[in-house]
C-alpha cells in the first residue's frame, strides 16, 4: 500500500518502508550506496515502455514492478562490480551497467551540470532549476534533420550524495520523479508526477522534502540530462553549451517577483510559457 498526498498541483505516492533500495530484494545489503545506478535503470525501462504515466493523480499499474526490478539490478550491479562502499558518479555508472546484457541499457549522458547554490529560498532555487530544465527541453525538441522525434528526456539529479531520476514524458507531457532511498521510519521509495508546465512546484517539493527528512540543505546539485537518442552528446552545438552554462550560472534576478515563503505555507508558482518548436509531442509551455 502506498500513502497518497496532492501538494500544489503534484501527485505524491509514499511507498512502505521496506521498499527502498537498502531493504527491498536479494541484494539489499549493497542498497545503500547504489542509488545512481537504480536511478539510471529506472529510467531506462520507462523510456522502453510503451505506456507509463498516463495520468497526474494516477499510481502508473507497472510502477512497482519498474522501481522494484530497478532496485534488484542495481544492487546487483553495485555488489558485482564495486568494491568499496561508495557513491559513482553518472558515467562510471553507465560503464558499470553497460556489461550486464539482461538489462540492455539504452541511456547516454547528454549533458553535465553543477549548480552552485548560494541563495537559501527553496523558490529560488526551484525557480533556476527550473529554468534549466526549460531550457534543456527546448533545445532538445529543436527540429534536426538527422535527430529523431525524442519521446523521454530524463534528468538525474544529485545533491549530498543522493541521486534521484526525473522523467520528462513528451507524449504525456508529465514529469514523473522518482527517489529509491528510504526516507524516515515510514516510508521508503517516494514516486511524484506532475504535468511538465508544473516542474517549478515538483523541484520545490522535492528541495523541501529533502530539507524536512534529511535536513539537506546542499551547496550544490549537480543534474545530469539522458536521452535514448543515439550519440546525443555529439548533438548540442558549442554555442547552446556556452549558452546554458552562462544560464546556470546566472543567479536569479533579484527584481523577478520570486516568493520565498517559509517551509510550512502555500507555495504558488506561475506556468512558464516558451516558444512553439516542430515536433509532434512538443508542450507549450
Amino acid at each position: 500500500m502506498t500513502t497518497y498526498e496532492l501538494v500544489n498541483r503534484v501527485s505524491i505516492w509514499w511507498f512502505p518502508p521496506d521498499f527502498c533500495q537498502s531493504r527491498f530484494g536479494e541484494y539489499q545489503d549493497s542498497g545503500s550506496n547504489s542509488c545512481t545506478l537504480i536511478s539510471l535503470i529506472v529510467a531506462d525501462r520507462i523510456n522502453k515502455a510503451l505506456a507509463f504515466s498516463q495520468k497526474v493523480t494516477e499510481l502508473p499499474s507497472s510502477v512497482w514492478e519498474v522501481i522494484g526490478n530497478s532496485i534488484n539490478d542495481g544492487n546487483k550491479v553495485y555488489h558485482d562490480l564495486i568494491s568499496e562502499s561508495l557513491n559513482i558518479n553518472i558515467p562510471d555508472a553507465i560503464l558499470a551497467i553497460l556489461p550486464h546484457q539482461d538489462i540492455e541499457f539504452q541511456l547516454e549522458e547528454w549533458f553535465y551540470t553543477q549548480v552552485f547554490i548560494d541563495d537559501r529560498c527553496f523558490s529560488s532555487i526551484s525557480e533556476q532549476l527550473s529554468r534549466i530544465f526549460y531550457t534543456s527541453l527546448k533545445i532538445y525538441q529543436q527540429p534536426n534533420e538527422n535527430w529523431e522525434v525524442p519521446t523521454h528526456l530524463f534528468a538525474a539529479l544529485i545533491a549530498d550524495s543522493r541521486t534521484v531520476i526525473i522523467s520528462l514524458d513528451l507524449r504525456t507531457s508529465i514529469a514523473a520523479f522518482v527517489d529509491p532511498h528510504q526516507h524516515g521510519e515510514q516510508s521508503g521509495v517516494v514516486f511524484a508526477q506532475a504535468k511538465l508546465n508544473h516542474l517549478e512546484p515538483l523541484i520545490y517539493w522535492y528541495i523541501n522534502m529533502i530539507d524536512e527528512i534529511y535536513a539537506s540543505r546542499p551547496n550544490m546539485i549537480e543534474i545530469a540530462f539522458l536521452s535514448s537518442l543515439p550519440d546525443v552528446a555529439d548533438r548540442i552545438p558549442p554555442a547552446v553549451e556556452s549558452y546554458l552554462n552562462e544560464l546556470i550560472k546566472s543567479p536569479v534576478d533579484d527584481s523577478e517577483d520570486v516568493d520565498c515563503l517559509s517551509d510550512s505555507e502555500d507555495h504558488g508558482l506561475p506556468e512558464k510559457r516558451a516558444n512553439n518548436v516542430s515536433s509532434p509531442y512538443y508542450l507549450s509551455y
